[in-house]
């Protein structure tokens, strides 16, 4: 009986460990999209406009206190996407003044900013010094 219950320990050991040694592909299996997330930080609206690669320009708009994620669904098992194109209107004045920033993206899970890990999170806030005129993106930690 001994010699019996060892071999469905070591079976059950085997079973967990492949499992464990398997299941990882199978998560990364679960990526489906590159995306940043904006978390707006001001007080007021904030506009926007971002495209992907040689697509056509979307113009939108985030509101105080929201966040929101830019994301691309993958199309292949490469997981790759185009070039994130993003520009903020940093005056907050009635005027535009449009303004490229460099955001990265990062594989995720889904298309929202829970699936979005650290490095793609970014926070639009109002730029130091300018008495709330011009906002800004910077990385958030």
């Amino acid at each position: 009986m001994k010699s019996g219950s060892m071999v469905a320990a070591a079976a059950v050991a085997f079973a967990f460990v492949g499992g464990v040694l398997f299941s990882q592909p199978a998560a990364a299996q679960q990526i489906t999209h590159g995306c940043a997330c904006l978390h707006n930080q001001t007080q007021a609206q904030v506009s926007y406009r971002y495209k992907w690669g040689e697509t056509e320009w979307k113009t939108t708009s985030l509101r105080p206190g929201y966040q929101t994620a830019l994301c691309w669904q993958y199309a292949n098992a490469q997981r790759s996407s185009p070039n994130l194109v993003f520009e903020l209107d940093v005056d907050m004045s009635k005027g535009n003044a449009w303004t490229k920033y460099a955001i990265a993206r990062v594989q995720t899970a889904g298309s929202n900013c829970a699936a979005v890990g650290g490095g793609g999170h970014y926070n639009v806030s109002y730029r130091p010094n300018t008495n709330n005129g011009f906002i800004h993106i910077t990385k958030r930690n």
